[in-house]
């Protein structure tokens, strides 16, 4: 367990890393999602769903998972991603659904 003092360490360096916006940016790659820079709904609706996690978390967990699978001498198989072409379908359907 951590000391008192060096947990207060890692809580000032959380602070160091969140005050830089680079680090605040969206890094997910499905940059035509509709909640594309919105991490408080983007990650409500993941965890609603509980179908996958976030693609920007998809590489901690893959790495972590990779790790594991090896240990059991398995194989790990990710899953498709989801075409740009289907983000500008809903947008279409939105814009004849909403007029």
């Amino acid at each position: 367990m951590l000391s008192k003092e060096e947990y207060y360490n890692l809580i000032t360096d959380i602070r160091t890393v969140l005050s830089k916006s680079e680090n605040l940016k969206c890094s997910c790659p499905k940059n035509q999602c509709e909640w594309h820079g919105n991490c408080q709904k983007c990650v409500a609706q993941h965890r609603y769903f509980k179908k996958h996690i976030p693609n920007c978390l998809q590489s901690v967990f893959n790495e972590r998972i990779k790790e594991m699978v090896q240990i059991f001498e398995m194989t790990a198989i990710e899953d498709e991603k989801t075409p740009d072409e289907y983000w500008h379908y809903v947008r279409e359907r939105d814009e004849k659904n909403f007029k």
